[in-house]
């Protein structure tokens, strides 16, 4: 799909670790950068828990453990799953593991019934330990639930973030960065679900996150993702498409909501994001 002409026409700007100065306003290129590392963020452990959770049906259910294969220039990633009754315990323990353009330590734990991937309403539930991504760490729960839709062969996911999750800065202090909530995030698989393997798959997003930036009350946002949208007329994806190619998603619309503030659109271009602000006519 194509929609910058639609509401991006000068601005670009590149996810970076800048800091900055805390006393001064936060500007959009800030707002914008901070919302969408963290929905890729919060997409890579949507991400690594689904490609466990495949891993986990291809071996059978059963306990023991699986290391990916070595690469030193990939860190390491290592698998333990415990069987309990019908029920699996997979710990996923990043050692520098390099993903995405991302670098993954601590771990992802999963809870799941047996014999359930790919089985409507089963649900993995998803909670992290002392894990980061690039330095800064992450703290939070969530789930996964499979969903059949009808006429759709492609796998569907509901996502919910739980309250509660925070990004932190990367450094001593660790500040925070930003507190957010997915309450139904809606993914589907476009290409990809004829392998377990997640480096071919391509997900699009669709969905609310809430939450708050920097700890000010004054940056409470809305950041919404429709999955469709009426541009120039026609019916247009604005899904966010994530895949192990791009630096960010490849396209896809996101609209930021703040108080007191003209609303943000912005939009995927792979390697680059494009924004521009739009005050709302009451």
């Amino acid at each position: 799909m194509k929609t910058s002409n639609a509401f991006f026409l000068a601005v670009i700007i590149f996810l970076c670790q800048c800091h900055k100065d805390s006393e001064q306003p936060k500007s959009n290129e800030t707002i914008v950068l901070d919302n969408a590392q963290a929905a890729l963020y919060f997409h890579t452990i949507f991400r690594e828990s689904e490609y466990a959770w495949a891993l986990m049906d291809s071996l059978g259910y059963r306990g023991g453990s699986h290391r990916e294969p070595a690469n030193p220039m990939m860190g390491s990633k290592l698998l333990i799953f415990n069987l309990s009754e019908k029920t699996l315990n997979v710990d996923v323990q990043y050692d520098a593991w390099l993903t995405h353009h991302l670098r993954l330590t601590g771990t992802i734990s999963l809870t799941i019934d047996t014999c359930s991937y790919r089985t409507d309403a089963k649900e993995a539930k998803v909670k992290l330990s002392d894990f980061s991504i690039n330095g800064q760490a992450i703290v939070g729960e969530s789930s996964i639930k499979y969903r059949k839709v009808a006429n759709n062969t492609n796998d569907h996911y509901t996502f919910t973030l739980f309250d509660g999750t925070v990004i932190y800065e990367a450094g001593v202090s660790m500040p925070v960065l930003i507190t957010s909530t997915i309450s139904n995030g809606q993914y589907e698989r476009i290409k990809g679900s004829e392998t377990w393997k997640h480096d071919d798959d391509v997900w699009a997003f669709s969905g609310v996150m809430t939450g708050m930036l920097h700890d000010d009350p004054n940056l409470k946002f809305t950041n919404t993702v429709t999955q469709t949208q009426l541009i120039n007329g026609e019916s247009a994806d604005t899904r966010v498409y994530y895949s192990m190619d791009c630096k960010f998603g490849s396209n896809g619309l996101s609209q930021i909501k703040i108080a007191k503030r003209p609303d943000i659109y912005f939009g995927y271009g792979c390697t680059e994001l494009y924004f521009e602000t739009v005050t709302q006519i009451k």
